[in-house]
């Protein structure tokens, strides 16, 4: 039997006050799909697809620690070291402890939205406003009793607000800059940004691995929370570092040096080897 309960965070992790506001905001509208092999409806296929002819995806190498690592080159280009301790070695696929569920929740800050401003410019935000909301996003997700698969989007040379009250209108370099942004969540005018096209991206789903137990490519890894990631399309070049920048927010919650991996599939809970994570 799959269990139903909720982690309980201790006292040195975020507040109760905080995540409980967050869980139970009115505005949000969830839909779970609880088969993880429907993937591709039309609401996905509108997120993933694009106008632009982005180059496909390499075959992922995922690497044990103790065996040798992909080239410095490759490593930087996709940060693929799954970092753990090796289990076992079996080719049965066992019963996961916790079910995948893929949500197709909106982006609570969606960078394609129209500006109210002017419709031709996108709503721009900060830094801060982005870092806050991924803090809100790992919340959400940690707090779940399943392990929950979100769309997410990665993109260089977004046109970040210098500050909260700077216009949605760019002003050359005056109100404007430009940096890498991660956003968990649907956007829904991707395809239609025209701001947008020409800049490198990776477009992909995530999902919150907790610590504990994984199955993974027939082999058994007592890992570290972090985030996986599968990625469906990228256009251009955008290395592992600046990934891994854009999680720094949550450097103390995820872990240490690595707190994210590029899977071929997501990893498969079959043990929870502690009672927060």
């Amino acid at each position: 039997m799959l269990p139903n309960g909720k982690d309980t965070p201790d006292e040195q992790n975020f507040e109760d006050e905080d995540l409980f506001a967050f869980l139970n905001d009115d505005e949000e509208t969830t839909e779970e799909n609880s088969n993880s092999e429907s993937f591709e409806d039309e609401d996905l296929f509108a997120f993933l697809n694009d106008d632009d002819d982005p180059s496909t995806e390499g075959d992922l190498l995922s690497a044990i620690t103790g065996e040798n690592s992909t080239s410095e080159e490759e490593d930087d280009e996709e940060d693929t070291t799954i970092l753990g301790s090796l289990l076992g070695m079996t080719n049965t696929k066992p019963e996961p402890l916790l079910p995948f569920k893929h949500e197709k929740r909106k982006a609570r800050l969606d960078i394609t939205k129209n500006s109210s401003e002017d419709h031709r410019s996108v709503k721009r935000y900060t830094k801060k406003e982005l870092n806050d909301q991924l803090v809100k996003d790992y919340r959400y997700m940690m707090g779940k009793s399943y392990m929950m698969i979100q769309p997410v989007t990665i993109m260089a040379d977004y046109p970040y607000k210098k500050k909260k009250s700077d216009s949605d209108i760019e002003d050359g370099k005056k109100n404007v800059e430009e940096d890498y942004v991660l956003v968990i969540g649907k956007l829904q005018k991707w395809r239609g940004t025209e701001q947008f096209r020409g800049k490198a991206y990776k477009l992909g789903h995530i999902m919150y691995v907790r610590k504990g137990d994984y199955w993974i490519d027939g082999k058994e890894i007592a890992v570290e929370p972090h985030f996986a990631i599968v990625l469906h399309k990228t256009y251009k070049r955008i290395k592992s570092k600046r990934i891994r920048d854009l999680l720094s927010v949550l450097k103390h919650r995820l872990r240490t040096g690595k707190p994210f991996t590029i899977y071929k599939e997501f990893p498969m809970i079959v043990k929870r080897t502690g009672v927060y994570s």
